[in-house]
């Protein structure tokens, strides 16, 4: 197959040293078509690339979808072998082929989930790009270390310094599109309070809603998200990424536990939220080191998230957070150890089909003591 495509063609060095730079246009299928990603692995470690997580490319569909002005002009970066340039001056034609059964003559260095991405909006979808001419091994290595670690965010102060510039609706509304915002907590409390996929929205006890459906306090939010964020899970080292962890694993809770989700659970706690997380994740990252179940564990893939999530709540009763328990705080590093250590118990008697409260430790002794006298059961052991 031959691909054609009108360029800028220079070298950025006044001098004229370094790589042949051509930046163009072309639709996101026919990128695809003739660049590969190449995949940093166990039998390719001079790869650049990780595997592409399935959250990222969710999120740049959904950006497109959110709003008909979303754009990303970004470019992605690719380098090109193989490639015949003709003209002279600054726009000149490059022409290259693929052949079957050969490499590619594309090789993404940085944006293979804008490129995966825009092609999962349509194919049709324009990828402005740079190509790195006759680029060695090396010099691609090189270019994918720096683009990655010379970014930097832009400061909090800065966006909101920024928006005033702008009527609220004018900024705010395409900036939730997103999955950013302007309100002092910025990260995971905004975005899960306002997302429409996630099952808190709605639901953050600050002024943004209405004092009837302030629920969960907005600490509960950023310390499940530092939990999740703290095991170690490369999937989630960006903030999209660790939202859509959350909102899946979370999805299915509030499906699965639907009578939790109200004011004054002990589920919907800081204390809650942080430790079914953690027990989560913790499940999450043992099946990973189990060689028979690690295919079916994957952070980065929101649909992998909940199968793991339903698997997991299948081995607990929600009795544990409808029950009083033993001491009204617990949110402490001792009290989450202690509950921890519970639902550690819990799934164990579930999975053994012994009697769910078989050990715990954290059940007030008086509350188990009635409900089983009311149910019939047999007398909590003292």
């Amino acid at each position: 197959m031959q691909y054609e495509y009108d360029a800028f063609v220079f070298h950025q060095r006044a001098d004229g040293l370094g790589p042949l730079l051509a930046m163009f246009h072309a639709p996101a299928g026919q990128v695809s078509e003739w660049a590969d990603v190449d995949r940093l692995g166990p039998d390719n470690r001079l790869a650049p690339q990780r595997e592409p997580k399935k959250s990222r490319i969710a999120s740049i569909r959904r950006f497109f979808a959110d709003n008909p002005s979303n754009t990303i002009p970004t470019a992605i970066v690719i380098g090109l072998r193989g490639v015949i340039v003709e003209g002279e001056g600054v726009v000149r034609k490059l022409r290259f082929e693929t052949q079957e059964g050969r490499s590619h003559p594309g090789l993404i260095i940085d944006g293979q989930h804008r490129m995966r991405g825009l092609e999962a909006v349509d194919p049709n979808t324009i990828i402005p790009v740079v190509g790195l001419i006759e680029a060695s091994d090396l010099e691609m290595a090189f270019q994918f270390l720096v683009i990655n670690n010379k970014s930097a965010k832009v400061p909090p102060d800065h966006l909101r310094a920024l928006a005033l510039n702008y009527a609220d609706d004018q900024l705010e509304t395409r900036l939730k599109s997103a999955r950013l915002a302007l309100n002092a907590n910025l990260g995971s409390v905004g975005v899960l309070d306002e997302d429409p996929d996630s099952p808190f929205r709605g639901m953050v006890a600050w002024p943004n809603n209405p004092p009837e459906q302030r629920i969960v306090v907005p600490a509960a939010i950023e310390a499940m998200a530092s939990e999740a964020k703290s095991l170690g899970f490369g999937e989630l080292e960006d903030l999209d990424s660790l939202n859509a962890f959350l909102i899946a694993m979370w999805t299915v809770i509030k499906e699965e536990w639907a009578d939790l989700f109200v004011a004054n659970s002990k589920l919907l706690s800081k204390v809650g939220m942080t430790c079914m997380t953690q027990f989560v994740c913790s499940t999450i990252k043992t099946w990973a080191r189990n060689p028979r179940l690690r295919d079916q564990v994957d952070p980065g893939d929101p649909d992998k998230v909940r199968d793991v999530t339903k698997d997991v709540l299948a081995t607990l009763d929600p009795q544990f957070f409808e029950a009083e328990w033993a001491s009204t705080s617990y949110d402490t590093r001792a009290g989450r150890d202690l509950i921890m250590a519970d639902l550690e118990a819990l799934s164990f008697n579930i999975s053994s089909n012994e009697p769910w409260h078989e050990g715990l430790k954290v059940i007030s002794r008086t509350w188990l003591q009635q409900r089983l006298s009311e149910s019939g059961g047999a007398p909590a052991p003292e």
